[in-house]
């Protein structure tokens, strides 16, 4: 048997087209795993991201709440001051006077001071400013 008379050509275009099948399988199986990787690449980024701003946003709801808790003391405090300032016709009249007492101090024209009108327009401003105290909810 001769070798120089076997036709060995449709064995290697066949061996050939199975080399480019390998080629292209690889090919492809590179591609996905390359893409597998920047998925993955791309959750960890998130998982990171999401880490940080689940920090983030603690530090902000604990600092908000040190702020609702300094601003419901503030309130507190502000409500004592009214009660205190509304409890009694006498502590009203303490108020106004008061009140009275540092326009006076504020200005310096005696005609202002002398002005009877004064006792009435704080009395006024007291009943409204009270009035309006109501309305908002806070009673005394």
């Amino acid at each position: 048997m001769k070798l120089n008379d076997l036709d060995f050509s449709r064995d290697m275009a066949l061996a050939g087209k199975i080399h480019e099948q390998i080629e292209e399988d690889n090919s492809m199986a590179m591609a996905m795993l390359e893409s597998e990787t920047r998925m993955k690449e791309q959750q960890r980024h998130a998982v990171i991201e999401t880490a940080e701003m689940k920090g983030d946003l603690k530090t902000v709801i604990h600092n908000q709440n040190d702020y609702i808790s300094m601003l419901k003391e503030q309130n507190e405090y502000i409500k004592q001051v009214l009660n205190n300032m509304f409890v009694s016709s006498e502590d009203s009249v303490i108020v106004q006077k008061e009140i009275l007492k540092i326009i006076q101090e504020s200005n310096s024209s005696d005609s202002l001071a002398a002005d009877k009108g004064l006792d009435v327009v704080i009395q006024l401003v007291f009943n409204v400013l009270q009035v309006y105290l109501k309305s908002k909810g806070i009673s005394f």
